[in-house]
């Protein structure tokens, strides 16, 4: 079986991109310390501190025109020395009430220590969070303005990579219309087809910059770390991913959309919110609308509430739910590190409505689980229990949704697979800003830990939160084992030994689930009203 999925996943890849014949050498006749061939032409990088980065390198064909909605196909070569000094345009998404990016946007940007190394370093490859519909470009968003480049990983021997992707409506609509036009008879998903294609570009390029092709680390928050449990059990990504790190992630368990509910929940929505559902040929007045009639149509959220944009079961891509595949051994394994924040919904529980006293308590707790949960759950979190029923909530919503099920995945993991599997809870917040502080360890705000701050002037505290961080992920990247060096011990994580590492000034190994309630979540079926 395992034999029929990979010639089915070569085939398939084969079908959703071009052949590529490579152009290193006709190509790329430039020389000189700052400038690395790769297949489609040279790149000059840009010193950057004690790093070269490579900037706003297209990594696909812009998917603009009557490539709207259609699978990803490889960059066409260039001539000369591309300048690497920029990032390329942010894909379409919504940031504050407007519109901006463009569709061509498929540019990806690597950072390696400033003098090319004499082995090849491990490749750690950054999925931006963002709900696949924004938060994502031109190599800063995020929590407290991070920047997502290498600055604090480079210098650990690592190559750092990071990315655009086809966001929200443009990057996974599913729609019969488009189904249509496809052999495989399926839509959406073209966002994952653009990691997949990036992830291939890598395989073939990295080595030019001095990364090792056979040592891909990906790591990301939120929507990045859901990815990443959807693509490790890809056929499309066999032998393209050594190692991975999903943060603040796997709501549900890693369990990803079907098609149905992609076409009938989203699809149908966004071909009547554009005007399209009656038209003659739905497809074609679809890709006549602008980018940004089409991505306002159904803008992302982000809440306690539904989730809209892929990745989605498609039987192709990703042939059945992750933790099935998992189970099921169909997928390679690999080190991993899995985990969460100890107040991952604090910032955003009160879009199920305000909770302020038992009343709406108990009310948030039928919007999101439904009225026949209420009792169990009530029981479970009396709100006498916490400082406030808004923090009863904020507790509910983290374990139920992140923590339990970052150890539910952790379990299959580490019961599927000979290889290590690492579990976290962090644990600590920005102090030294008043709104910063006031989000506590919330969702993601790990990830400011891994790159730079922005304007934010980190404590000593921080500072020793953040060197333990790097450390242990660059380690991971490089060995598969996060331990070494003078940090706290972090074991691995199995059914017969609940462990994990809390991450915070005082970071230290502690047995059991991190939440008491987890064996609680384990009992309760899915899916949930909300979803």
């Amino acid at each position: 079986m395992k034999n029929i999925l990979l010639v089915v996943a070569v085939l398939f890849l084969g079908a959703c991109v071009r052949p590529v014949v490579s152009t290193q050498s006709a190509n790329c006749a430039a020389s000189g310390s700052d400038i690395v061939c790769t297949e489609q032409g040279a790149v000059r990088g840009v010193v950057e501190g004690e790093m070269l980065a490579f900037k706003g390198i297209p990594y696909a064909r812009p998917p603009i025109g009557a490539l709207r909605w259609r699978p990803t196909e490889v960059a066409e070569p260039w001539q000369g020395v591309r300048d690497g000094s920029r990032y390329g345009p942010m894909c379409p998404q919504i940031i504050g009430k407007d519109v901006k990016g463009e569709e061509d946007c498929l540019f990806i940007n690597v950072w390696r220590p400033r003098e090319k190394p004499a082995q090849p370093l491990p490749v750690m490859v950054w999925l931006t969070g963002g709900g696949n519909h924004a938060l994502s470009g031109e190599g800063a968003a995020g929590f407290g303005g991070v920047t997502y480049n290498g600055e604090k990983l480079a210098p650990q021997g690592v190559v750092f990579v990071s990315y655009n992707l086809r966001l929200g409506v443009l990057g996974f609509l599913a729609h019969p219309a488009l189904d249509a036009e496809r052999s495989e008879k399926i839509s959406g998903n073209y966002g994952s087809l653009d990691q997949i294609v990036m992830l291939r570009w890598l395989k073939r390029n990295v080595a030019a910059f001095g990364g090792d092709p056979n040592k891909i680390f990906l790591f990301g928050t939120s929507a990045g770390g859901g990815n990443i449990c959807a693509l490790m059990t890809s056929p499309l990504t066999r032998g393209m991913i050594h190692g991975v790190a999903m943060q603040s992630s796997v709501p549900m368990g890693c369990e990803i959309q079907t098609m149905a509910d992609a076409k009938e929940g989203t699809g149908r929505k966004v071909a009547a919110a554009a005007g399209c559902d009656a038209a003659a040929d739905v497809a074609a007045c679809l890709r006549g609308k602008s980018v940004a009639e089409i991505v306002s149509a159904v803008p992302g959220t982000f809440t306690v509430l539904p989730r809209l944009y892929g990745p989605n079961m498609d039987g192709h891509i990703f042939p059945d739910q992750p933790l099935k595949l998992i189970r099921e051994g169909k997928y390679p394994a690999m080190p991993v590190i899995i985990g969460t924040t100890s107040e991952e919904t604090r910032l955003w529980a009160d879009t199920a409505g305000q909770v302020t006293d038992d009343a709406s308590y108990a009310a948030a707790i039928d919007k999101v689980f439904g009225a026949s949960a209420r009792e169990r759950i009530l029981g479970t979190y009396p709100a006498k229990s916490y400082p406030t029923p808004r923090a009863a909530f904020v507790q509910v919503t983290t374990d139920a949704e992140f923590t339990c099920q970052s150890r539910r995945v952790a379990r299959t993991l580490s019961t599927a697979q000979k290889e290590p599997v690492y579990r976290y809870l962090f644990a600590h917040s920005l102090e030294n800003d008043p709104a910063l502080k006031s989000a506590g360890a919330s969702h993601t705000v790990e990830h400011a830990f891994l790159f730079p701050q922005g304007k934010y002037r980190p404590t000593d505290a921080d500072l020793v939160v953040q060197r333990r961080m790097v450390g242990y992920w660059a380690r991971m990247a490089r060995s598969g084992n996060p331990n070494g060096g003078e940090d706290p011990e972090w074991p691995a994580h199995s059914p017969a030994n609940d462990v994990y590492l809390e991450i915070s000034v005082t970071t230290a190994a502690k047995k059991g689930p991190a939440s008491a309630n987890c064996d609680f979540w384990d009992t309760m079926t899915f899916p949930w009203p909300h979803l």
